[in-house]
């Protein structure tokens, strides 16, 4: 009998858009004559029918492709624990501390990794009190809400003006706290990471280039522009930025594979952040590594797969 392996996503995130192309793609490429394979959608309103879909097919696995929101930050995953069904994505830590971009940095820094500076304002908070801390960041800035995800609602801020609109614009339109990080203009880079049997594959690292001022969502998953190579910076760079990407892989024990982003700076790594469960479209970052290594789509979702179900 052949495995039978469910393909989730949907959901009420602002990402839903994205993990609907991203479970398209899966759906593509993955091996049917190997697998039984069944696409579930959570719909944007509340609704348990796809836990009952889920448990009437009863999956050996269950790929998480839900992006942002309920589906990123672990709630779905301890939902999926509790029904003791192996799934590949992030797990209960990852994605709750992850998602949460204060308190990922916040574990980040007391474990060595190098983060941009940053301004953490809750929502219910005046960003008047803050006011002087952000002048010290110095402009511009990066405000984001604390979050989000998929560079959804990140504004770049030349002055304080500026940062206040888009402090209430992510508290209106997101109800989120926000943070405030200090910009760097240096070269964005990122790393896949994918978990095999007995190690961690860490992906060469890439060079991300966009016409834009930063990669935002735009530049991730329409404008077709956006460019991704194989890195140039010099080797024992490339080295540190793929050390520092496991590193993050194994204290947040992700899962599946993920991706990591840096800003890279007169030989200074800083950590962005990580993608617990990266976007898998044909714009992703994660599909574009993969064809640029010539790796095979249905391989790669086979090895990931196997590695779940023994």
């Amino acid at each position: 009998m052949k495995p039978r392996i469910v393909v989730l996503s949907g959901g009420s995130s602002s990402e839903r858009e994205i993990s609907l192309q991203s479970a398209k793609e899966v759906l593509k490429h993955i091996d049917t004559q190997k697998y039984n394979v069944k696409s579930i959608t959570i719909p944007e309103k509340k609704d348990i029918q796809w836990v009952k879909d889920i448990l009437e097919f009863s999956p050996d696995l269950i790929f998480n492709l839900l992006h942002g929101g309920y589906g990123e930050d672990g709630s779905v995953a301890g939902l999926i624990n509790c029904l003791d069904i192996p799934s590949v994505g992030n797990k209960v830590l990852s994605g709750s501390v992850c998602m949460n971009k204060n308190m990922c940095k916040t574990v980040l820094k007391n474990n060595g990794v190098p983060v941009c500076d940053d301004v953490f304002i809750k929502k219910e908070h005046n960003i008047i009190d803050y006011e002087e801390k952000i002048k010290e960041l110095g402009f511009p800035v990066i405000v984001k809400p604390n979050n989000g995800g998929g560079s959804i609602g990140v504004f770049l801020a030349e002055d304080i003006e500026e940062v206040k609109n888009a402090v209430k614009d992510i508290i209106k339109n997101y109800s989120d706290d926000v943070i405030i990080e200090k910009f760097i203009s240096g070269r964005e880079v990122t790393c896949v990471i994918v978990q095999k049997k007995n190690a961690l594959d860490v992906l060469p690292v890439i060079d991300i280039s966009t016409d834009r001022k930063f990669y935002d969502y735009n530049a991730k998953y329409i404008d077709t522009s956006a460019k991704l190579e194989f890195s140039t910076l010099p080797e024992f760079i490339r080295k540190m930025i793929k050390d520092i990407a496991e590193k993050v892989f194994k204290i947040f024990e992700c899962d599946g594979f993920c991706c990591v982003d840096f800003i890279v700076k007169d030989e200074q790594v800083y950590f962005i952040e990580v993608n617990t469960i990266p976007g898998f479209t044909p714009q992703s970052i994660v599909i574009r590594t993969l064809n640029k290594l010539n790796i095979n789509i249905s391989s790669f979702l086979d090895s990931i797969i196997e590695n779940k179900i023994q």
